[in-house]
């Protein structure tokens, strides 16, 4: 992230914005960290969840994983694949972290618990919550520049859920804050099942929204995660020209977001 850093200081000293650009890598299932200048954001964290599915010891956070920017970790909703109750203990190293959560009762002490519609903001950072058709909320952050989305389990599961569905990401629309990054479920999580329906809600919100990447996620099932992505990218992402699809291939893998598009580290 230096150079990030260091992009933003040449601008400044030369009289022109930097560019928003931000850092992600792709943990499991729906979990992702994303660094911009001077934060850092952690989305949907788990180690491990039933039956066996593992964070390689590399890639599992701690209280000690982070360095000076702010750390901000949003949790959408309480099932054991989003939401690592362990975290909590990160504030004994970082007393500085901040949690968001999207239901009552977590048990994350000192967490914000963001009710749907409902817009919170802290250092710079300004966090508004969607109702999701599952559990919980989904996320729209806006931080240093730049907008990510996380619907946390928000899809159109079902066909009986297109109602919902969509009238959230009309409510999203509504905020006039363009997208740069649009996280989205495309598979269920216990079966990792890509229903037509989920991915047809994908389409929808595409439409609307008109992110600048669209990133797949919510694929537990460790051997079927990156073909599942990948065949998302495939075929939703001719659909859509002026949107960048961006499939995480593999645990761990890093992207960087500079100038509206996605790059592979």
């Amino acid at each position: 992230m230096r150079g990030l850093v260091t992009a933003a200081a040449v601008a400044a000293s030369i009289g022109g914005p930097a560019q928003p650009s931000a850092e992600l890598q792709y943990l499991q299932h729906s979990a992702w960290v994303v660094r911009t200048p001077r934060h850092t954001l952690v989305f949907d964290y788990v180690e491990s969840f039933p039956p066996s599915r593992q964070l390689p010891s590399d890639l599992r956070l701690d209280g000690e994983s982070f360095d000076d920017r702010q750390v901000v970790v949003l949790v959408s909703h309480g099932h054991v694949d989003h939401f690592f109750p362990s975290i909590g203990s990160w504030a004994l190293k970082r007393p500085a972290v901040q949690f968001v959560v999207g239901w009552a009762g977590a048990e994350v002490a000192g967490a914000k618990v963001m009710e749907p519609h409902e817009t919170w903001s802290s250092g710079g950072l300004v966090v508004k919550a969607i109702r999701s058709t599952d559990e919980g909320v989904g996320f729209l952050v806006t931080v240093d520049g730049v907008t990510i989305l996380h619907a946390g389990d928000h899809a159109r599961w079902s066909e009986a859920d297109d109602a919902a569905f969509m009238a959230e990401i009309r409510w999203l629309k509504a905020q006039h804050q363009p997208v740069d990054i649009a996280f989205f479920p495309i598979a269920t999580g216990a079966t990792c099942d890509p229903r037509p329906s989920i991915w047809a809600g994908v389409r929808a919100a595409a439409l609307e929204l008109r992110p600048r990447v669209l990133v797949p996620m919510h694929v537990a099932c460790s051997d079927r995660a990156g073909s599942l992505y990948g065949r998302f990218k495939e075929e939703v992402g001719p659909a859509f020209p002026d949107i960048q699809v961006a499939a995480p291939t593999r645990l761990g893998e890093r992207f960087r977001y500079q100038d509206g598009r996605m790059i592979v580290e």
